[in-house]
């Protein structure tokens, strides 16, 4: 019986160093495409769109006085609103928080209270006002939508992307 084991232990192992073997073959010579990061001048901001290396000029949304610098992490920025309780009269959470990567030119949007469709409506038209684009340039920004898992652990997991946009998905309410 050891003996069998042996022999099957060996033969998995010679198919999955085959399987590797392969897969390095296929693909040695592609090349992984990294977009291109974000530029800015005092008063705009060029950045990367998925649309074939493209970009977008906005205004130098890093002056506004909404935005504001992450101080654990450098290089980051916090759109409008942060992660800790904000005083909205109620001391409420916000809806949803967007974090900016000023290098890469990356949006992190994360929604933070249901319903979560008014939360993505929210944060879509602060993006959409701050940003000053319209709806086609926004679905072409370098962005996630998410929720995280203590806000509704079945609904995290997911890159929503913008709810006007051809690929996304509806959040759950």
């Amino acid at each position: 019986m050891n003996k069998t084991i042996y022999i099957f232990v060996a033969i998995s192992l010679l198919l999955l160093g085959a399987i590797g073997a392969t897969w390095y073959v296929q693909h040695r010579g592609q090349t992984t495409v990294t977009p291109v990061g974000a530029t800015y001048t005092d008063f705009k901001a060029i950045l990367p769109t998925t649309n074939n290396g493209g970009t977008v000029t906005v205004d130098n949304f890093l002056k506004n006085s909404e935005v504001s610098p992450d101080t654990h992490n450098k290089g980051m920025y916090f759109l409008g609103n942060t992660f800790e309780k904000q005083i909205y009269g109620n001391g409420a959470s916000p809806l949803y928080v967007v974090t900016y990567d000023a290098q890469t030119g990356y949006f992190n949007v994360t929604l933070l209270e249901k319903p979560l469709s008014a939360a993505q409506l929210a944060a879509e038209t602060y993006l959409r006002d701050l940003l000053k684009l319209d709806n086609t340039a926004l679905c072409g920004l370098n962005y996630m939508l998410s929720v995280p898992g203590y806000v509704d652990e079945n609904a995290s997991g997911y890159d929503y992307r913008f709810s006007f946009c051809p690929d996304s998905t509806k959040v759950p309410q």
